[in-house]
């Protein structure tokens, strides 16, 4: 039987958000290898019963953590592809460069995992395809609308569009500017 989102008890919600907060800021901290269900509960200030109650895991958790986070990002639904573009790039730039941002602090730990263990690459590269299908409906709407080619690739150009965002965090520390997204824009708009 589903429940609606409204229905649920706000204890229960303050929970589940605190438990997804400490699980992310825990992953950040000491990488997804060293982080167990015990160490989030004590973040959390909760019972290890309480998160199991919620969640099968670790990775079910930090899925879940990372779903509540991604939904911050505001998708115009109008103005040109590049606009649309432009507003999506500025907002991943901007979120990747605050190492407050609970997602983005906890970016190197979920690549890195990735590495060693399949299922955690799996479930990085089915959210990673969720989230990029934003930018591959902009790009689909711009070849409709004449401008992007017909004939482009939507995916490549959206790795094309995000790659030097996550390349610089990853591989500097460092965030790329918000205010250079159009230069990555003019590669893929003429």
């Amino acid at each position: 039987m589903s429940t609606d989102a409204s229905s649920i008890d706000p204890r229960v919600k303050r929970s589940r958000r605190l438990i997804c907060e400490a699980a992310i800021a825990e992953l950040g901290e000491v990488g997804y290898g060293a982080m167990t269900i015990e160490s989030i509960a004590r973040r959390a200030g909760v019972g290890k019963a309480t998160v199991y109650r919620h969640w099968n895991g670790k990775l079910d958790l930090i899925e879940s953590a990372l779903e509540s986070i991604s939904t911050d990002m505001v998708i115009p639904a109008s103005g040109t592809a590049r606009e649309r573009a432009r507003a999506v790039l500025n907002w991943l730039a901007t979120y990747l460069g605050d190492n407050t941002a609970l997602g983005s602090s906890c970016l190197p730990a979920m690549v890195s995992a990735a590495q060693y263990d399949d299922s955690v690459r799996e479930f990085h590269q089915r959210f990673s395809a969720e989230r990029r299908r934003v930018l591959t409906d902009i790009i689909d709407a711009g070849k409709a609308s004449g401008e992007i080619r017909s004939d482009a690739d939507a995916r490549l150009l959206a790795e094309m569009l995000v790659g030097p965002l996550f390349y610089r965090r990853l591989m500097s520390g460092t965030a790329f500017p918000a205010q250079r997204v159009d230069e990555i824009l003019d590669v893929v708009f003429d």
